[in-house]
């Protein structure tokens, strides 16, 4: 893979799914390619709701909203069942939880979610860190990592979990990192603040084969050591070479993200 430009991942798209929100779903349906919309939640008093109806462009993917802070508790069964019944009337290709915390009530209706889901035989997809709620459903890998190795890691993930069990989220990392960095995520930067940096710095920039993604390193006023780690369009295609070699078969991106690097319409 040539990740100074090169050919473009293209025959990987029939794995891609467009994760879109508001008017980008109609857009991304007519890309014709497959579509995650997020057009599902629960409501405060722990009620399955539709934020906006599906796309009628093409079969898709449904999503379900992260749960509100403020509840504590909610009818698990009946929101599967719900959330299994609009999947089945929508024909929906699965359901993606987007679930960002790992608190009880999240791990109850997840797990009630996979039991109905599975049993219905329709696909269920949970971040990594939901893996204790559920024993059937997909776990999706963030490829925003910033310390070891992409493949690795999706590879071992594999081998606790099975190949099958695993998807991934294509998302574009950008972060600014004092070292020694104290956390994994550093300051998160802008593409103009980004550049602006490198111009101000006139660092030179290489590829991480490892991450999967470029970096550059530089000094600041009060002579602390940065090292800055960013995703482009090359890099972006380099991480879906390595998702495809590991034998990946469905990749999330978010609309706006997968836009310029498969040349949308």
């Amino acid at each position: 893979m040539d990740v100074n430009g090169g050919k473009r991942i293209m025959n990987f798209t029939d794995n891609m799914v467009l994760v879109c929100t508001g008017r980008d779903t109609a857009r991304a349906a007519g890309s014709g390619l497959k579509v995650l919309h997020l057009c599902l939640g629960v409501t405060e008093n722990g009620a399955l709701r539709r934020t906006q109806l599906p796309t009628a462009k093409a079969r898709s993917y449904l999503g379900l909203c992260d749960l509100p802070r403020q509840l504590q508790t909610v009818n698990a069964p009946r929101i599967a069942a719900d959330l299994t019944y609009e999947a089945k009337r929508t024909e929906a290709l699965g359901v993606f939880a987007d679930f960002e915390r790992d608190v009880p009530v999240c791990r109850e209706l997840l797990a009630a979610v996979d039991k109905a889901l599975f049993e219905a035989d329709i696909p269920f997809y949970v971040p990594i860190a939901s893996r204790q709620a559920v024993q059937h459903a997909t776990l999706t890998v963030d490829t925003a990592i910033s310390g070891g190795s992409l493949t690795e890691r999706v590879s071992s993930l594999q081998g606790m979990y099975g190949a099958k069990r695993i998807a991934a989220f294509l998302h574009p990392v950008s972060s600014d990192f004092v070292l020694p960095s104290e956390t994994p995520d550093g300051t998160v930067l802008s593409p103009e603040e980004r550049q602006a940096l490198l111009n101000r710095t006139g660092s030179q920039t290489f590829f991480s084969r490892e991450l999967c993604a470029k970096y550059f390193t530089y000094t600041d006023e009060n002579s602390r050591a940065h090292f800055v780690l960013f995703d482009d369009d090359t890099t972006m295609q380099a991480k879906l070479a390595q998702l495809s070699g590991c034998g990946v078969r469905t990749v999330f991106a978010l609309y706006p993200d997968a836009e310029r690097l498969l040349n949308l319409p």
